[in-house]
């Protein structure tokens, strides 16, 4: 998989306020329905069989997710896993903050519980290296069990694949698995758009506004 080299440039700019020519005046991103957008890079990644929907991102999301591009990228590219899905379960984990602890004792930027963090290598979750890569490995792991789908492959980052299965290969009826699905993917689609919008002129498209 071809990773873009611009993504801390692409997010440093867009924390900045720098991509388009429309500054920020609230500090997020916002975007509305796309009617035509790239060819995604993954051919089975949802882009395109269903109703694009964005999620804002905050400039200082923005920032705090260049800090990691590199680890980001490296990751995205040895495991196989969409940077923007990478990005997206970071910011919808922990909002960048690599010191987050959730109150059911997840950690880190992509929030691993211990025995998730031990399954796959990670020695110190607070890491954001070692964070990210065991993370990745995850998602990996599970596109791999649910067959490249991403929804379900989500799902499973919630709720444990254990539970998708015990459903039938569905999403579970939990209604924080249920909500967290479409936020993945809504940022998934943002940072989709960002690393295909200019840094400079021309502006953004009309469905890829700032506010």
């Amino acid at each position: 998989m071809r990773v873009r080299p611009e993504l801390a440039n692409r997010l440093k700019a867009f924390g900045e306020g720098k991509p388009t020519t429309a500054p920020a005046q609230k500090g997020a991103f916002k975007a509305e329905i796309a009617g035509r957008v790239a060819p995604p890079a993954h051919p089975n990644w949802p882009h395109h069989t269903r109703q694009r929907q964005y999620k804002e991102i905050t400039t200082d999301q923005a920032t705090k997710l260049a800090r990691h591009a590199p680890v980001i990228q490296e990751c995205s590219r040895k495991y196989g896993v969409p940077v923007e899905l990478v990005c997206a379960v970071i910011l919808q984990e922990s909002g960048g903050n690599p010191k987050a602890v959730s109150t059911a004792g997840a950690r880190g930027l992509m929030q691993l519980m211990p025995a998730t963090a031990r399954r796959f290598g990670v020695v110190n979750s607070f890491d954001p290296s070692q964070n990210i890569a065991g993370g990745t490995k995850y998602l990996r792991f599970l596109l791999d069990r649910f067959k490249g789908d991403y929804r379900l492959a989500i799902a499973g980052y919630n709720a444990g694949e254990a539970n998708v299965e015990k459903y039938g290969n569905k999403i579970p009826p939990f209604a924080e698995t249920r909500a967290y699905v479409p936020k993945v993917l809504a940022y998934a689609d943002t940072i989709y758009q960002i690393l295909r919008t200019p840094i400079a002129s021309p502006p953004l498209p009309s469905y890829a506004k700032r506010i």
